[in-house]
């Protein structure tokens, strides 16, 4: 077998155990066991990491194969930003109520009548 017919394998790699495995790049190999390996040399040999996945690529499955699993993008997003809120009849009544600084200390004090 040459290395062209090799399986390509994603690699990826968990700096520690609070944080998520983060894919660092691809390997050909004849099996898994030296996809482990070679990973180790090429990709974690200068930092620790306490757990390395490979994970043959054709054992992948992409969302972009199939458009109907993605999720669709709705036009009016307005919702999403502050200027989407028509918020300025709140404002106005919140500030009609709302105590003047002067005010606030004199209830803090007691001395408000």
């Amino acid at each position: 077998m040459s290395q062209g017919e090799y399986p390509v394998y994603e690699v990826f790699g968990q700096k520690d155990r609070l944080a998520f495995h983060t894919h660092v790049g691809s390997i050909r190999a004849a099996n898994p066991e030296m996809a482990l390996q070679m990973a180790r040399e090429a990709f974690f040999r200068r930092e620790t990491v306490v757990d390395i996945w490979v994970v043959p690529q054709d054992a992948i499955y992409s969302a972009a194969q199939e458009p109907a699993y993605l999720p669709q993008i709705g036009e009016d997003k307005k919702y999403r930003l502050p200027s989407g809120y028509d918020n300025a009849p709140h404002w106005k009544r919140f500030k009609a109520r709302a105590m003047s600084i002067e005010e606030v200390a004199e209830e803090m004090t007691g001395k408000r009548g």
